[in-house]
């Protein structure tokens, strides 16, 4: 059997037992779409038709992803449950980023993802209208995305996570509190939209005034958001030399560098976002404008981008960087690093390894253990 063939079937042979209770037809084209994604690396349906191997034309095969993506019945919260338990077994600390990014001008993905070898790989997503009314409040949404993750995780993992100054709120920590997570989040810092702060003492003020100029630093426990009965919190106020405004980052742990540690995973989207856009995929040039449609390609995508950063931790680990990478500098995220190698098992004859593997009578990512 080619090697292109053998891997699509060996795929979707895995799909099928992680998500047994899903129509095999419909299984197959998901399978067929993430691995396409691998193969041509760019979203465009037409191209992942040309490399996924068939008797049927690329046309026929578009058509046929097209009526996936418009099938309603392929509902992303049953499909991708199981496989997210199989990714996220075996792991014990855990740190979460919540971050709305815009695709395409017309919609904004809420995501929810886990920070990975420098990166932030997608465990829950929502699309939305953007610059028009959602559907529900952020709060709502972002809570059933949050418990979608916990119902998925281990029951011994230890979760943080980690939140922006434009979605930081009371309800999104109750929200943690509810599910037991720890978490960080920054707050606004100009002077003009500063929060207010009651110390244990009992005196309040702006939080701003804590630290009011450059390379000072506070840390202690403060009481914030007075409108909805106070919150009592850890707060870290750090304002390096180089910055325009302090970083005021609020947790449940004790305040102090390292929640300035924690919080700096975030930073690791953006180069995520470089990887899916301008450098990769090329995800915003999508033409979808149906929000469901994208969900289901999004579903596609998620498990191309796992794939392809195990397969870049795999590289390294097995020593063979040096075959694809600069020996002086790195050029390649894992990401990239990932496909180099991919493609070249497949130039090969030889089978890149499958994301998944069966341990202890149950399927989890292969790089788990």
């Amino acid at each position: 059997m080619p090697t292109r063939r053998q891997l699509l079937h060996s795929w979707t042979a895995q799909l099928q037992g992680l998500v047994p209770i899903a129509r095999i037809t419909r299984l197959r084209t998901w399978a067929a779409v993430s691995l396409g994604l691998l193969w041509c690396g760019q979203i465009a349906l037409l191209k992942i038709a040309a490399t996924v191997p068939g008797s049927a034309t690329d046309l026929s095969r578009v058509r046929r992803y097209r009526r996936w993506l418009a099938n309603p019945t392929v509902q992303v919260d049953r499909l991708w449950p199981p496989v997210l338990r199989a990714l996220l077994a075996g792991r014990r600390e855990v740190r979460l980023v919540f971050d709305p990014t815009p695709q395409a001008g017309h919609a904004t993905f809420l995501l929810v993802g886990i920070v990975v070898h420098k990166r932030i790989l997608p465990v829950a997503w929502r699309a939305v209208p953007q610059q028009q009314s959602w559907p529900d409040r952020q709060i709502v949404l972002v809570r059933a995305l949050c418990q979608l993750v916990a119902a998925t995780l281990p029951a011994e993992a230890q979760v943080t996570l980690l939140v922006d100054r434009g979605i930081t709120s009371a309800a999104v920590i109750d929200l943690c509190h509810d599910l037991g997570w720890h978490f960080v989040f920054r707050l606004t810092a100009t002077k003009t939209q500063s929060a207010t702060a009651r110390l244990p003492h009992g005196t309040t003020g702006p939080v701003w005034s804590l630290v009011p100029t450059r390379g000072g630093h506070w840390y202690g426990t403060v009481a914030l958001f007075q409108a909805a009965g106070w919150r009592t919190v850890q707060l870290t106020i750090v304002w390096p030399l180089a910055e325009n405004e302090p970083w005021l980052l609020l947790s449940d742990r004790p305040a102090g560098r390292a929640r300035q540690r924690d919080y700096r995973c975030r930073v690791h989207c953006e180069a995520t976002y470089l990887d899916s856009k301008s450098r990769g995929w090329r995800l915003a040039a999508s033409k979808l404008t149906h929000l469901d449609r994208l969900e289901r390609l999004f579903l596609a995508f998620a498990l191309a981008l796992w794939w392809a950063e195990l397969l870049g931790l795999r590289v390294i680990r097995s020593g063979q960087r040096r075959r694809f990478d600069r020996s002086d500098r790195r050029d390649l995220s894992l990401i990239r690093l990932g496909l180099r190698w991919f493609h070249d098992c497949l130039d090969h004859q030889r089978l890149p390894p499958l994301l998944f593997r069966v341990h202890a009578r149950r399927w989890i990512c292969r790089w788990s253990y």
